[in-house]
């Protein structure tokens, strides 16, 4: 009987899998520990055991490339969603494109309700007021137009910021929820603005801390 997988669990088998359709043979140890941010192999021996007991991949003693997964993919909308958490984002690629991804986290689908959805972790604390701290991955609906009074995610230049869109007299401005920062105008002379996506959710993820 396959068992139920811990987040941690979720995600490395996910790579493990998304790694062997790209290479056609599986990660080491070190691949997978260097992936996640584990220091020790000794903690991803224990979750690919784990994974091995709950049935959802079979390991082969004394060789370095030697998982299989075993689970077939889900189709029942009732199981979770698979949502990539992005990286730097340039101005150039795709905004979903593969090279941007840094992992996955699998979500249930009453949280993520439309397509094209991501995460993005959060950088500071210009938006404490609205409750997203440093450190938070916010869940967001991919779009390229926002409302005034929506929470979006803008690329400003090369960097991708997380503010409130808000209407001015002179046109709109990105707003940060914390007094210490200034509004940034959308001015002509100002920094190249485009809007990625509208802020669906703000999640607290530790084990990828």
């Amino acid at each position: 009987m396959v068992g139920q997988l811990t987040s941690r669990q979720e995600l490395i088998l996910n790579f493990v899998e998304r790694y062997t359709a790209t290479h056609h043979y599986p990660p080491t140890l070190r691949e997978i520990a260097d992936h996640h941010g584990l220091s020790s192999l000794n903690g991803v021996k224990k979750h690919l055991s784990a994974l091995a007991k709950k049935g959802h991949l079979v390991r082969k003693a004394g060789a370095r490339r030697a998982l299989h997964v075993t689970r077939t993919p889900r189709h029942d909308e009732n199981e979770g969603i698979s949502v990539p958490i992005l990286g730097r984002i340039a101005a150039g690629p795709p905004l979903l494109a593969e090279e941007q991804v840094l992992d996955r986290v699998v979500l249930d689908r009453s949280l993520v309700r439309w397509g094209k959805p991501f995460l993005l972790k959060v950088k500071g604390d210009s938006m404490v007021g609205a409750g997203i701290l440093d450190g938070d991955h916010v869940l967001v609906k991919a779009q390229d137009q926002a409302e005034p009074g929506e929470l979006v995610v803008a690329l400003l230049d090369d960097e991708a910021t997380v503010k409130r869109l808000a209407r001015t007299a002179d046109g709109y401005e990105l707003q940060p929820e914390n007094p210490k920062y200034a509004p940034i105008p959308l001015t002509p002379g100002g920094p190249t603005v485009r809007i990625l996506g509208k802020v669906q959710g703000v999640l607290r993820l530790p084990f990828l801390s």
